[in-house]
């Protein structure tokens, strides 16, 4: 037993030295500040701005310059060379173009706000799997050590003559398994942690990463589902990107509307010919494209299309925000009253019931078989406790996602 005890001391002890302690806070400050993804995602609205930026640019002029020669080298009166400097002049394109690209920038930052509203809710589900992983990894090792001392304590009954070889066989395999299932979660704790490393942006010593905080203090009361769907119309950015969407397809639907308006064409030039030196030609032109593939009404509705399309997207969008919200909050209230399952004395119930069980199978009342299916049973409720806490925090925090709020969890 001695043994035992110093045994889950060491591990204790191992993890605490080179555990490296994190609240919730700084891990957020440090996903926010570090994660490389956030930075390649916020490239995108840096990109939007250039766009924006070169939309603002004029056509650019037309020069040309030409020279001739009759090949009459003796006379030397057969060169000319004449120069032309032309643009095209479009009414409201450029203006059209400008009013897209800005378009385009304020959807690219609604996307960007979107992906931040999934990341930051992933990041907290990180953060709540390895509270989890730590607190299955107590119970496990809490196993260990119980089945453990109840090995050395058949081996002295055996050789006292109390049980059978066959019982104390049982008892010291049994114990021996638990072994793996502490290692299972050891492996399992120091996984979440490098998780929570690649989130921070940096996995050096990211598996001695500790999270600090429970399961039982990660929810929130909660409000109507009501209140949730306004609030939800109003902050998930998925929806005003596609209220961007729309935006975008009336500013294309304008810029092609201006890109069939007449052009004007200017020219201005002068020609020198050596066999007239005394006179230089000056030439000034103009030219209107003839726009006869207006006459094709195609384009026009595709446009229409498009912006149907577009508004059409926005109302299922808007339908699809509202039932997510009504199944997230489902599933947070479901998940509440599981929660409330086992803190109604349920796990008290079940600790009492092994603790009678040990005493009947030491006073040789129930065999060995009876008394580690009540110890299993007792294990699995408490795992069934930590994933129900679990399962309450990450459905609050779902239910966040769905909103489109980004408070976390509370500590």
């Amino acid at each position: 037993m001695k043994k035992s005890i110093l045994f889950l001391l060491t591990i204790a002890v191992t993890f605490a030295a080179t555990a490296q302690e994190l609240t919730y806070d700084s891990y957020m400050q440090r996903v926010l500040e570090n994660n490389t993804a956030i930075v390649a995602e916020a490239m995108n609205i840096d990109i939007a701005q250039q766009a924006l930026k070169s939309s603002k640019v004029y056509n650019d002029p037309t020069l040309s310059v030409q020279y001739a020669n009759n090949e009459d080298w003796n006379t030397d009166l057969g060169h000319s060379i004449a120069a032309n400097l032309s643009s095209t002049f479009t009414f409201g394109v450029r203006r059209a173009g400008i009013r897209l690209a800005d378009k385009e920038l304020q959807a690219t930052a609604a996307v960007f706000n979107d992906y931040m509203r999934n990341f930051h809710a992933d990041a907290t589900l990180a953060y709540l799997r390895h509270i989890r992983a730590k607190e299955l990894l107590k119970i496990a090792a809490n196993r260990e050590s119980y089945m453990q001392q109840l090995a050395q304590s058949d081996s002295l009954r055996y050789t006292r003559g109390e049980i059978a070889k066959t019982v104390w066989i049982e008892s010291r395999l049994a114990a021996g398994l638990t072994r793996n299932g502490r290692l299972q979660a050891e492996a399992e704790l120091r996984n979440s942690a490098i998780e929570l490393g690649y989130y921070m942006g940096n996995l050096t010593g990211s598996e001695q990463i500790m999270a600090q905080g429970t399961l039982e203090s990660a929810t929130a009361p909660l409000e109507s589902p009501d209140s949730y769907i306004k609030q939800a119309l109003v902050n998930r950015a998925d929806l005003l990107a596609a209220v961007s969407r729309v935006d975008i397809a009336n500013a294309e639907k304008r810029l092609s509307s201006a890109r069939r308006r007449i052009e004007l064409e200017l020219s201005i030039g002068a020609e020198y010919n050596k066999a007239d030196p005394s006179f230089t030609k000056l030439m000034v032109g103009a030219a209107i494209p003839l726009r006869f593939s207006n006459l094709n009404s195609g384009a026009r509705a595709m446009d229409r299309a498009k912006v149907q399309q577009a508004e059409e997207e926005l109302a299922d969008t808007r339908m699809l925000v509202q039932s997510e919200v009504m199944q997230a909050y489902s599933n947070c209230t479901i998940a509440s009253r599981q929660k409330e399952t086992f803190t109604q004395g349920m796990m008290a119930e079940t600790a009492e019931l092994l603790q009678s069980k040990r005493k009947a199978y030491q006073m040789g009342e129930i065999s060995f078989v009876d008394f580690i299916e009540t110890e299993r049973s007792d294990n699995m409720m408490q795992e069934e406790y930590i994933n129900s806490l679990y399962n309450c925090a990450a459905s609050y925090v779902e239910l966040q996602r769905c909103v489109g709020i980004t408070t976390g969890i509370t500590r």
